[in-house]
């Protein structure tokens, strides 16, 4: 019989690999999910695209992109490592807005590079998903390998969160320093991250608990006999 522990352990890696999966392969790919908007007009970015009336660019891993409110829809960039903000000018007739100045481009251009840790974490995180699933077939040393790849891909989801945090800031940082150019707003791939270091580490308190109670209850076979 399976164990109430090892059903939520693996369900709780399954979802994070799930976040991080879609954090890690987001704009471009996954074109809801993004780290930052930037309003590239004078108003204030939304973070739902159906409110947004103004011309935006969402940051993302992997790429970026933007929405010029022209009639062409959300137009996306090529997927690499350290991409540069001043490819959006294949998608603008003229010069580039203000927020994407060649202060904000040269920032983000390093730190994008960066952005690649979220690929890591959701190979560590996969790497779990792969034992837990062993574990919750019964293999004895996957219980024992999956919490500890456990504990690695959410030391991993936590310390890119908090290097979201600040690509967040010096981002809207550089934009607001423009002046008159708009403003930036955190996206959903943050929420995503924290939800998925959380379960990350709540899974391995989990399988620890499932461990306890199964040396503490005893088996049929040891039952005494009358």
């Amino acid at each position: 019989m399976v164990s109430w522990n090892k059903i939520l352990g693996v369900a709780s890696v399954a979802a994070a690999t799930a976040l991080l999966g879609m954090v890690a392969f987001d704009v471009p790919y996954f074109k809801s999910v993004y780290f930052l908007r930037i309003d590239l007009g004078n108003g204030t970015a939304s973070t739902v695209a159906a409110d947004q009336t103004n011309a935006f660019i969402d940051l993302g891993a992997l790429g970026f992109c933007t929405d010029l409110q022209d009639g062409r829809g959300l137009q996306c960039s090529p997927a690499h490592v350290g991409y540069n903000l001043s490819d959006a000018s294949q998608f603008i007739n003229g010069t580039l807005p203000p927020a994407l100045s060649a202060g904000v481009n040269a920032v983000a251009s390093t730190l994008t590079k960066v952005l690649v840790l979220h690929i890591v974490a959701f190979g560590i995180a996969l790497i779990s998903f792969a034992f837990a699933l062993l574990a919750f077939f019964g293999a004895p040393i996957a219980d024992c390998c999956s919490s500890c790849f456990c504990g690695f891909a959410g030391s991993a989801a936590f310390a890119v969160f908090i290097f979201d945090i600040a690509f967040f800031e010096i981002i809207k940082k550089r934009v607001t320093e423009e002046g008159n150019s708009g403003s930036a707003v955190m996206g959903n791939a943050l929420y995503f991250t924290l939800i998925a270091w959380l379960l990350l580490f709540i899974t391995p308190i989990l399988f620890l608990i499932g461990r306890c109670c199964g040396c503490c209850i005893p088996s049929s076979n040891n039952k005494p006999k009358f």
